[in-house]
């Protein structure tokens, strides 16, 4: 079976009928992706564009599977042998990033990623509360997209695209803070700003467009080839989300998501961390599942090559390998200027 009709037979719905008289536009409010997808377009030859992206989540109540627990059963003995619970985290990143297209079908892009971290915690014997930070650099990847199939013939409206991304090991993993207790001491796993090891972020994308609507999907995994500095990795993380885009004005487009992710369990152990009675410290207590959903609206500037977004989204369903924290709610806000 070639591989055009693979993908026709699998994200395109009878009730989208093709017109023949329609051409993809990427000057439309919904030729991209909702603000929270990466990698979600391409350019054409010749096209830079650069983006920024803030994004704020916050985690709350302590999950063990799919169903929350009281803090006050981390205490006593095993297996529930922890003297602090954390409360609540929140996460805020700063995304840079930048696209080149050097062909009509090849689009090279890099992301750089600055990190602030806070989490609260409880000692479940004397009530007492406290707080640590982190902040720095994260993550940051180079990738390819290429742009294999559509947007021309009996396709015109539909286009696919490969990506793979090299992940930098350019995150910091060795971030210290005052806790009570032992003092100044190296925070746990959550609190690091990311993996700090080599990866590869494979991708493929599809996108759709008819007069009012659009939509698409994209299935995407991060995959860590090595420990980092401090002898461990983070465990592999799959997702795939799938969009709709209603354009309301010339300008403007609304969208709904859903976004389903996994992700494992630490790999090895980081021999500066002391064994504190938090779940924080266990590498066996990081790993779960979430579906996420979530709504957006995309505003392009006539004439500009400007673009701002929006998405704001909250799980609707997590299990969590736990006790550990899950996520509330998240946004991203954006945006994108092309030349």
């Amino acid at each position: 079976m070639k591989i055009s009709h693979l993908i026709s037979f699998l994200f395109i719905p009878v009730a989208f009928a093709h017109t023949e008289g329609d051409s993809w536009s990427s000057d439309r409010p919904d030729s991209h992706a909702p603000i929270g997808v990466m990698g979600d377009h391409t350019h054409k030859a010749g096209e830079f564009m650069l983006s920024y992206r803030y994004m704020f989540m916050r985690m709350e109540d302590n999950y063990v599977g799919s169903d929350t627990i009281a803090n006050t059963s981390f205490a006593g003995p095993p297996p529930a042998p922890y003297r602090v619970a954390p409360i609540d985290m929140d996460m805020e990143m700063h995304m840079i990033g930048a696209m080149y297209a050097p062909t009509d079908r090849l689009t090279l892009m890099g992301m750089l990623n600055l990190v602030d971290l806070s989490m609260n915690h409880s000692n479940l014997a004397n009530g007492m509360q406290f707080r640590t930070e982190s902040s720095g650099l994260g993550d940051s990847s180079l990738s390819a997209l290429y742009h294999f199939w559509g947007g021309e013939g009996q396709y015109r409206n539909q286009r696919a695209h490969l990506g793979l991304g090299i992940l930098l090991p350019t995150a910091e993993v060795d971030k210290r803070d005052f806790i009570p207790g032992p003092g100044v001491t190296r925070l746990p796993y959550p609190m690091q700003l990311g993996a700090g090891s080599w990866g590869i972020s494979p991708s493929l994308t599809y996108l759709a467009q008819e007069p009012d609507w659009s939509w698409g999907g994209q299935v995407s995994s991060k995959i860590y080839l090595g420990d980092n500095g401090e002898d461990y990795r983070l465990g592999n993380n799959w997702q795939a989300t799938a969009w709709a885009s209603r354009q309301i004005t010339e300008g403007i487009s609304v969208s709904a998501r859903l976004n389903g992710s996994t992700w494992g369990n630490i790999r090895g152990r980081d021999a500066s961390l002391m064994p504190l009675p938090v779940p924080t410290v266990d590498p066996k207590r990081r790993s779960g599942s979430r579906l996420d959903g979530s709504v957006g609206v995309n505003m392009q500037i006539p004439g500009t090559g400007a673009r701002i977004a929006l998405e704001v989204g909250t799980p609707l369903w997590q299990d969590l390998e736990g006790p550990q924290l899950g996520t509330e709610w998240w946004t991203v806000l954006g945006a994108q200027f092309a030349f």
